[in-house]
């Protein structure tokens, strides 16, 4: 008789437990959630993931505290959220570096394909390369001509190894013969800080150069998106003669193995939260270009950029 009894809580403890996933679903979120951002603050990868969180705070009822993990392209940040428990509760900005940097890194351990949850993507990266304003290089043709041409090699700044930027640009050097020193800093504002100071000879950086653009500071010589960015006269590489576009992901993840409906409740509020006046006035200050996909899209579209990316990324791995 005290076997049966045994067995019967066994049954109802495990019923209790499979029960869970989906009452916790339903009630999601009780308590605060915490995003995890892999730039330091302040740039525009900062600032537009806390419009977004703000927004999706009030919609879910519970704040998104923002918590900045900078370092390795957004490494670390990644790596960090694989090891939170897949409740809903830590979830990740994803960027490009932190997706590539798997393949270019021997000391990133993750794989984004197996061991995060897509939520959704928000907007792309547009990136941009750039001298100060009294920088003697006016055009494209006056730089690369000066690399060409130099006793020792110009350096630039990036916020990262395996970023778009980063790779991109070095993937510029290879079609032109050219060779460049890369300078990686932890963010955006360090690597402009560091153009403004005249550390390094140019910078290729995510647009939050814009206002340093608008106001005169510094000088944009081409963008390596598909086309030209809104508002600049800025030609692209591929105008330029060089069939490059630079990868470009902004979106948000959480840990493998998280529930579908809560899932689904953040990628919706992550949605609607783009739309705001908030988030458009944020992307247009820093140059994002708003591009949302669900989740199902968003984890397939990681995919085909690793496979896209993945033969050229070996080869600096060999390299860094």
């Amino acid at each position: 008789m005290h076997l049966s009894m045994l067995k019967r809580a066994a049954v109802l403890a495990c019923a209790t437990v499979l029960a869970l996933p989906a009452f916790a679903a339903e009630d999601y979120p009780r308590t605060p959630i915490t995003l995890v951002v892999g730039y330091g603050a302040g740039g525009g990868t900062d600032v537009c993931n806390r419009a977004l969180a703000l927004d999706v705070g009030r919609q879910l009822g519970q704040p998104l505290v923002v918590d900045n993990k900078p370092g390795a392209g957004s490494s670390l940040s990644v790596g960090f959220i694989t090891r939170q428990r897949p409740d809903g509760y830590s979830i990740a900005s994803l960027s490009t570096g932190g997706v590539l940097n798997q393949v270019l890194s021997p000391n990133v351990k993750y794989d984004v394909t197996k061991d995060l949850t897509p939520i959704a993507m928000v907007a792309q990266y547009q990136v941009g390369l750039l001298v100060r304003a009294d920088s003697a290089y006016k055009t494209m043709a006056d730089l690369i001509n000066a690399a060409q041409s130099a006793r020792k090699p110009l350096t630039y700044s990036t916020a990262g190894i395996g970023t778009p930027q980063h790779l991109t640009t070095e993937r510029l050097a290879q079609k032109t013969g050219t060779q460049w020193v890369h300078a990686p800093y932890k963010s955006g504002p360090e690597a402009i800080t560091a153009l403004m100071r005249g550390d390094v000879d140019f910078m290729a950086q995510t647009a939050e150069w814009v206002p340093y653009v608008r106001d005169g500071r510094l000088r944009l010589l081409s963008v390596f998106t598909g086309e030209r960015i809104k508002g600049f006269d800025a030609p692209t590489l591929k105008e330029l003669g060089y069939d490059l576009v630079a990868p470009s992901i902004l979106g948000i993840a959480g840990p493998a193995r998280m529930d579908a409906a809560i899932v689904k409740k953040l990628q919706d509020a992550f949605h609607k939260a783009i739309q705001t006046a908030e988030f458009q006035s944020c992307a247009d200050q820093f140059g994002l270009k708003p591009d949302f996909k669900d989740s199902a899209a968003f984890g397939a579209f990681l995919k085909d950029t690793l496979a896209g990316w993945t033969p050229l990324l070996r080869q600096f791995a060999s390299k860094e």
